[in-house]
């Protein structure tokens, strides 16, 4: 593909602005141009912006490389803080271990013990999507979070967006520290509400539950625009 502008050839269109202008060039021109640029070119060549959007599969890698990273940070926690030391006698004996798991006080007592470590290493984990829009698994996989329109998300959005897609956790936390069984209701609600929500990634739009509500999706790195680079109307995503 060639850029009108500069006539250099690129790859694909990735590396384009407008349908005929490269990144590049489109930086350098005026609001003035750019304007009538978009005007005249985006009505001859329209683009499909949700094509850019990362689909099921990609996403779910990365969900997957993040279980994984979570759960060796929880191993280590568990041996760290000793409680490794305090339940390791049920662990070695199959009947030891039936015993444990069938007697409900020893594993309410463990609950107890593993839920404060669990709430603080998944918060501490995935709030890294506040400051990085994107988690080590995303990051491994090359992939971003950013606004619908494919310019970067404001530190608000990213926060509104793990707000909402962890309010199932949040609610819970709440009922494990205040003891109201009714927060845990609610957050059993909302974790089966955004469980169904990530399936919408499957739809032609691309975005999660939480995505719709806080206006976002996940992109490419390499493709996530500049602010003034955003020449699609955010209405029309």
């Amino acid at each position: 593909m060639k850029c009108e502008k500069c006539g250099n050839e690129y790859l694909s269109q990735t590396y384009f602005a407008t349908p005929t202008v490269c990144n590049d060039c489109f930086n350098k021109l005026s609001d003035e141009e750019k304007q009538q640029l978009m005007s005249r070119q985006y009505n001859y060549y329209p683009i499909d912006q949700y094509a850019y959007r990362i689909g099921f599969g990609r996403r779910l890698g990365a969900y997957l490389l993040d279980w994984c990273f979570v759960n060796i940070l929880f191993v280590v926690a568990f041996f760290a803080t000793g409680l490794y030391d305090e339940f390791k006698g049920y662990f070695y004996d199959l009947s030891d271990l039936m015993k444990f798991f069938q007697d409900q006080s020893l594993m309410q007592e463990f609950t107890n013990s593993i839920l404060p470590i669990t709430f603080i290493l998944t918060f501490m984990y995935y709030s890294l999507e506040i400051v990085l829009a994107a988690t080590p698994g995303k990051i491994i996989l090359g992939i971003q979070i950013a606004n619908q329109d494919r310019t970067p998300a404001s530190i608000l959005t990213l926060f509104t967006r793990f707000l909402l897609k962890h309010s199932n956790s949040i609610f819970s936390l709440l009922a494990f520290v205040v003891a109201i069984k009714a927060f845990d209701f609610v957050g059993s609600l909302l974790g089966l509400a955004f469980i169904v929500g990530c399936f919408f990634v499957l739809a032609s739009k691309r975005q999660g539950f939480h995505d719709m509500l806080a206006k976002t999706a996940v992109f490419r790195k390499k493709e996530v625009l500049e602010k003034n680079n955003n020449f699609i109307n955010d209405d029309s995503m």
